[in-house]
This record gives structure tokens, sequence and C-alpha cells, in this order.
């Protein structure tokens, strides 16, 4: 069985978890889960508090899925930040002790990471899997992003409960014509 770490409890639950939230198991979102708890394990916690960490992830893949899960950070509270390199590497921070750490995937198990499985992904070492780097500490402007309150709309831009229904004629320029609608769901012969 996989669960042979001390923080084995923990590797179980994140897994069940994300698994559930992704609606399947693979060896991506297997990666995801090693990268939550080796966070937690860098960053000397126990258990993710909501609002506490900022993940910025240079992959967008099924691992997000975990990091969403386990360490709490979404796209919507802008806890879950996109650098797109391709490269399996993410970023960590603890907003509360300002500690951060860089987890990326080493190259040998980036290139066989599909035809590993997700048992023994769970399985194997940190050491195996994952070299450090030293973390970028976040901009001001990011900083800013992340610590505002979800409910509080950002300076200059006007809360609105009805959305688009105010000005529909503003999105009419990107309607088609019959004709250009005909042509666009008539598929090839």
């Amino acid at each position: 069985m996989f669960l042979k770490h001390k923080t084995n409890h923990r590797i179980g639950k994140f897994w069940a978890d994300s698994v559930r939230f992704h609606g399947k198991s693979c060896s991506i979102l297997a990666l995801g889960v090693r990268v939550c708890d080796t966070a937690l394990n860098k960053l000397h916690l126990s258990a993710p508090e909501p609002e506490r960490l900022v993940c910025v992830s240079e992959y967008v893949g099924c691992c997000t899925d975990a990091i969403q899960v386990c360490l709490h950070c979404t796209a919507g509270k802008k806890h879950l930040l996109y650098y797109k390199t391709g490269r399996l590497i993410f970023t960590i921070y603890d907003l509360y002790s300002k500690n951060s750490v860089r987890i990326c995937a080493r190259p040998e198990i980036a290139e066989t990471l599909r035809k590993l499985t997700p048992e023994r992904i769970l399985s194997m070492p940190e050491e195996t899997l994952f070299y450090f780097e030293e973390a970028h500490p976040l901009t001001e402007r990011t900083w800013k992003r992340v610590c505002r309150a979800c409910d509080a709309p950002q300076e200059g831009v006007p809360y609105r409960d009805a959305g688009v229904q105010d000005s529909p004629e503003q999105f009419r320029k990107f309607d088609l014509s019959e004709n250009d609608a005909c042509r666009v769901t008539r598929r090839r012969k």
C-alpha cells in the first residue's frame, strides 16, 4: 500500500478528497497531492487554513485540482495563480509567516509521469520526486490582490448584482447572423 510515510494519513485524506473533486484518479493528480503534502511539510504546517496559502502554478492541469482541494487555494479568491511555463513547478507562499517554498518536479519524473501509476507517485520518497529552489517574493501588486477580501470590489470597478443584463447592447456586436450561425454549426462531410 502507498501509505508508508510519516504523513500517510494526510496523503490518504488528500488523495481521497482530490479524486472525489477531480472525478477520477490519474498520475498528475497524485503529483498534485504530493506537492500539497510537501508544501505543508516545508512550511511547517500540520493542516492548511483558508486564506493562508497562495500557490503560483507553472503548470495548468489535473494537479491544480489537488491544490484547490488540499491547500484551499482557489482562482476565485486569487490564491491560485498561473504562470504558464508548462513546467511542473509550484511556488507556495504562507501569507501569515511570509515563508515560501518552490517545489520543482525532477526532470526524470516529469518525463515519465504519465507512465507512473498514482499509487507509485504517492509512495515515492519526496527527494525522488522533487527538488527545491528559492522562491521569488510576491510582488506588491500581487500581494494586494491576494490580500483583498473576495467580496470587496476593486477600486474603480462598480459593484453590480445584475452583471451583463444591465447593458446587453455591448455584446450584440459578437452575435452571429443567421447565415454565419448556420455555417458554424454545419458539419463537413
